[in-house]
């Protein structure tokens, strides 16, 4: 069994090298997706449309990052503040350098800007990633939103001792299935509950209890862990296909979420039994899916408007046009993360979080 003082503490590769690849499957889903609407050249033989998957796989993880890494503060209230500021620090200041280039970008070329209402109210809501009708002005912080409302409902178990947290989100959890399953539901025009039930938030619960299976049944589950790591792979890859050709509808929560939360059982127990060797390339893919998410949208947006204004979309194909769009987003977000995120991310690190809480032995996933 895995202990409080022993497993955090070790890096764990290979679910770093899926953080990774799940960032790729994002950016090559939206640059199928965008070809398709602005130069209407389907992209990949539409293999990646399911690479949305790659969201699904982001909130499963946040949820057993939380357990596995985070657990010792349940039921803490002084370790509350701590945890806020770090989860603060690391998702907005990149979100915000991101979000307000675009938004100079939007005023001095309006034409990119699709027409959006850029008022005030818009623009701090997009900034401070609050619920509103409209999406935020950086498209995929909408699934920001969703982990912050997550690291809400983990400050409750922080907050409050085990005996009042859990009555109350088990209540939470109960409603949210319901409404999943449609047996309660509210207007579309409640932006708000359709945050706080929405069915997404499911897929942290999953990370959840995959953390739970983890700590609690390790030596177990250690036995199969290839055998579920092959499973949770072949799955992807099935459901993947089935997306690409034969465009079905399902739930999101019970499959990929589901496969989600597998994979990454099985991954972290290959990590801790076999220490795999990752190559540092895929590592540093998966250090880099931050900054890989948050910036392909609109540097995919931008070139395939250029190439539209250009009249130059019939020189674009589906296959090696696209693949050199997909390469240059990634290695965009990248250098991005080089130049940009890891130095600042370290300097706030070392003049904010570790002046107002001095470091102690933590993970790091």
């Amino acid at each position: 069994m895995m202990t409080q003082s022993s497993t955090p503490h070790k890096k764990l590769k290979l679910l770093q090298v899926y953080r990774g690849i799940a960032a790729v499957l994002v950016v090559m889903f939206h640059l199928n997706e965008i070809s398709t609407g602005i130069l209407n050249q389907v992209t990949f033989f539409n293999l990646f449309q399911g690479g949305w998957s790659g969201v699904d796989y982001f909130f499963v993880l946040s949820g057993f990052i939380m357990v596995y890494v985070h657990r010792s503060a349940i039921g803490k209230k002084d370790q509350l503040k701590s945890f806020l500021v770090k989860r603060a620090v690391r998702i907005y200041p990149i979100y915000w350098i991101i979000t307000l280039t675009l938004l100079c970008f939007f005023i001095v070329i309006p034409g990119f800007a699709n027409n959006q209402d850029l008022g005030l109210g818009y623009v701090i809501g997009s900034l401070l990633l609050i619920p509103q009708n409209e999406q935020p002005i950086l498209l995929v912080g909408w699934t920001l939103i969703y982990e912050l409302y997550f690291y809400f409902l983990f400050s409750i178990a922080i907050w409050l001792k085990p005996k009042h947290s859990v009555p109350i989100l088990s209540t939470w959890l109960f409603v949210t299935i319901l409404h999943f399953w449609k047996i309660v539901t509210f207007p579309n025009s409640f932006v708000w509950l359709a945050l706080v039930f929405g069915g997404m938030n499911l897929e942290f619960v999953l990370g959840y209890m995959a953390g739970y299976i983890l700590i609690k049944y390790n030596n177990k589950i250690g036995k199969y862990r290839w055998i579920l790591f092959g499973i949770a792979n072949l799955g992807y890859v099935i459901l993947g296909i089935l997306i690409a050709w034969r465009n079905i509808e399902f739930r999101r929560v019970p499959t990929l979420g589901v496969l989600a939360a597998l994979l990454i059982i099985a991954a972290t127990s290959i990590d801790l039994k076999d220490s795999p060797k990752i190559p540092d390339l895929l590592i540093f893919l998966g250090d880099a899916s931050y900054s890989i998410f948050l910036t392909h949208v609109p540097l995919i947006l931008a070139m395939t408007k250029i190439l539209q204004k250009a009249n130059l979309g019939k020189y674009y194909d589906g296959f090696f046009a696209p693949a050199l769009l997909a390469v240059f987003a990634v290695v965009f977000g990248c250098i991005f993360y080089s130049l940009i995120e890891k130095p600042l991310t370290v300097f706030l690190r070392k003049n904010i979080v570790e002046k107002m809480f001095p470091p102690k032995a933590e993970g790091r996933i």
